[in-house]
């Protein structure tokens, strides 16, 4: 979670680079840097590192020692990018998500999400990539991709995984061709288009060169039970998602559905401040100079009051797995679901002479039960498992799940 009060900005990658702004000339620069610059864009990074990052112990990693190593290495780069990469596998020496070098291309690259772009969300199942949600009104929809069908190839290539199978679609150039198996395991190709959402469920943030969206989605679900789906946390999106929870105020029970959510920035606050009835210390940060403890929810306006679950899997990730967590350990929310991706960590970005961006921590946030999130995720209280068997047959195991759950409890 973010704490904008002493600016510790805890945002994935790209949200964090609108600390810096845009500079075109510093990115063409980029393409090819003097001997000088270069060796002076590693000293940057090694000494931001060793002063700014939130462990003086470097997570157990003797830093001094990987300088005597990668530093008689900068001689032999050949451009920038083999430089970017070098000084990757160098901060990579820490195991530690949000430290990482971060180019433009990486910042377009990602921004581009494939749920928001082709309305298709893909998921390891039973060693398959397999078809989880199709969004409605989407590319994916129109092409006749179901939940349960599974991606066997993107554009002539075998896919290895979800989460790759997921990053062809969006960083690709469309249209894409999708080679699938449905439900009764025949092969077929489609072509998949991409196209955004209606503005109404979008919000968006810019990026440098880029447009990062965020989508959401709220309805009522049986029994009048509400349901609110968004992808990211950006600020941008905090007039729909806080006017999404507040319609739900006479639900019986309410579902945040944040499987697959990529995380983001300080909105996660105010969604838990929705949930809260007082100002609540939600997490503490361990940071260089000590323990942070200003991570506060303060109470919206109609906050809703009533019983919550919130969804989780394994494409849960920062922001997203943080709030759950926190959220949980107060006693707030039941989670359903699978355990998050375990990358949740306060993090900032230092602007460097070539161009590019080095992502590093400078805090490790936990739960108010001592809970550390990062490499150990948040863990549901009540695991559900995807089958390529419900999906077929258009069931959602984990929403039924939670549905369930709710329907028992009493407000």
């Amino acid at each position: 979670m973010s704490n904008s009060s002493n600016n510790n900005l805890r945002l994935v990658a790209f949200s964090m680079l609108l600390l810096v702004g845009s500079d075109d000339s510093a990115f063409s620069q980029a393409r090819g840097s003097s001997p000088d610059v270069r060796n002076k864009t590693f000293e940057i990074v090694w000494k931001t590192v060793n002063e700014k990052y939130f462990d003086p112990g470097f997570s157990g990693t003797d830093w001094a020692e990987v300088r005597r190593r990668y530093a008689p290495k900068i001689a032999n780069v050949a451009n920038d990018a083999e430089l970017h990469a070098l000084l990757d596998a160098m901060v990579k020496e820490i195991p530690i998500s949000h430290l990482r070098m971060l180019e433009v291309k990486t910042l377009e690259d990602s921004v581009a999400r494939s749920f928001t772009k082709t309305g298709v969300a893909l998921r390891d199942i039973a060693g398959q990539v397999v078809v989880s949600r199709v969004r409605e009104d989407s590319p994916a929809q129109a092409a006749g991709l179901r939940p349960g069908f599974v991606i066997k190839q993107i554009g002539g290539v075998p896919v290895v995984d979800a989460r790759a199978a997921e990053s062809s679609l969006a960083l690709g150039i469309p249209p894409h061709k999708v080679t699938f198996l449905d439900g009764h395991d025949s092969q077929r190709d489609v072509v998949l288009e991409n196209r955004l959402p209606q503005p109404a469920k979008l919000a968006n943030v810019q990026l440098l060169t880029a447009t990062r969206y965020a989508f959401v989605e709220s309805k009522r679900l049986a029994d009048g039970i509400g349901y609110i789906h968004f992808t990211n946390f950006i600020v941008p999106l905090k007039a729909k998602l806080l006017a999404a929870i507040e319609s739900m105020k006479d639900a019986p029970g309410l579902i945040l559905d944040l499987r697959g959510n990529s995380g983001g920035d300080e909105l996660g606050m105010s969604v838990a401040g929705m949930l809260l009835g007082k100002e609540t210390q939600l997490a503490i940060t361990k940071t260089r100079k000590g323990d942070d403890n200003s991570y506060k929810a303060r109470p919206q306006k109609h906050s809703y009051p009533g019983p919550v679950v919130i969804l989780i899997d394994e494409e849960t990730a920062s922001e997203g797995e943080q709030l759950s967590a926190t959220l949980r350990d107060l006693g707030r929310v039941v989670l359903f679901g699978k355990t998050t991706r375990g990358a949740d960590m306060d993090a900032t970005v230092e602007y460097l002479p070539t161009g590019a961006f080095l992502l590093y921590p400078i805090g490790q946030p936990r739960t108010m039960k001592g809970t550390v999130i990062e490499g150990r995720g948040a863990i549901p209280d009540v695991e559900v498992s995807l089958t390529r068997e419900d999906l077929l047959q258009g069931k959602d195991a984990q929403l039924d799940a939670a549905l369930e759950y709710l329907r028992k409890q009493k407000r």
